[in-house]
């Protein structure tokens, strides 16, 4: 099972990932090691004294003085640099596995997942799988004690114990579900895909509702089973939903 999601094209890979950040040490512990040489040693001492013609010694102090400031000085900044530039990208030895990511032997090439789709006017899908079924939305129960169901309303418990109220997971997957079945209308391929939403939740005490089905995570290839095909949604007219969805991240 393929993955399409945001920035993928522009994520590096790993051996990439962790050769920049390597370079980025490599520069700071450079720029240490030649500001400790300038600050305990007499290496400035060397270029700052006296005695040489008249005409190389303003050039060889200047020479001097750039290497011992500005060259540590240098070394720190691109160091630190390389190293935050990549600190919003993921540590490929740190990463969680995705509960979705090992779902690709188990549901074969057919299916291709999409993360973090953002629809026009700004819409955010979490989550989503392109099938042979259709289309199927995925949204995410909020972990146990974290939010609540009180007199069929949600809530989210904030940092300081208070309790607020939020929009419904069921609710919010099916409406996902509707916008993404509007967006894809829109754009007029003749065709009409069927778009089911669900939420992953592994408490076992939220119940589904009219619109919205409640799977865990393993269950999910069981669930797409049970699905029935939809006839009309061929490999060609995938293959038309996929493109659009890439064009979107684009």
């Amino acid at each position: 099972m393929d993955v399409i999601h945001a920035n993928a094209r522009r994520r590096p890979t790993e051996r990439a990932l962790a050769t920049a950040r390597l370079i980025g040490v490599l520069y700071l512990v450079t720029g240490l090691s030649l500001a400790w040489l300038t600050l305990a040693t007499p290496f400035v001492d060397i270029f700052a004294a006296r005695g040489r013609a008249a005409s190389s010694e303003t050039a060889f102090h200047a020479l001097g003085w750039l290497l011992a400031f500005g060259l540590p000085a240098t070394c720190l900044l691109v160091g630190t640099h390389r190293i935050l530039d990549f600190s919003h990208v993921a540590n490929p030895f740190r990463t969680r596995r995705d509960p979705l990511g090992g779902l690709g032997s188990s549901l074969g090439p057919e299916y291709v997942a999409v993360r973090d789709l953002v629809l026009p006017g700004g819409r955010q899908i979490p989550a989503l799988i392109v099938g042979p079924p259709g289309i199927i939305v995925l949204g995410r129960v909020p972990r146990a004690g974290t939010v609540r169901q009180l007199d069929g309303r949600w809530e989210s418990r904030l940092s300081d114990g208070q309790w607020i109220a939020i929009e419904s997971p069921l609710d919010r997957a099916a409406r996902d579900a509707e916008a993404v079945r509007r967006w894809l209308v829109a754009d007029e391929h003749g065709f009409v895909v069927k778009v089911y939403s669900a939420v992953l939740d592994s408490s076992g005490t939220v119940a589904r509702t009219a619109t919205t089905a409640v799977i865990e995570p393993a269950q999910v290839p069981d669930f797409l089973a049970r699905l029935p095909p939809h006839r009309t949604f061929s490999t060609t007219h995938r293959e038309q939903v996929l493109d659009r969805i890439r064009s979107a991240f684009d």
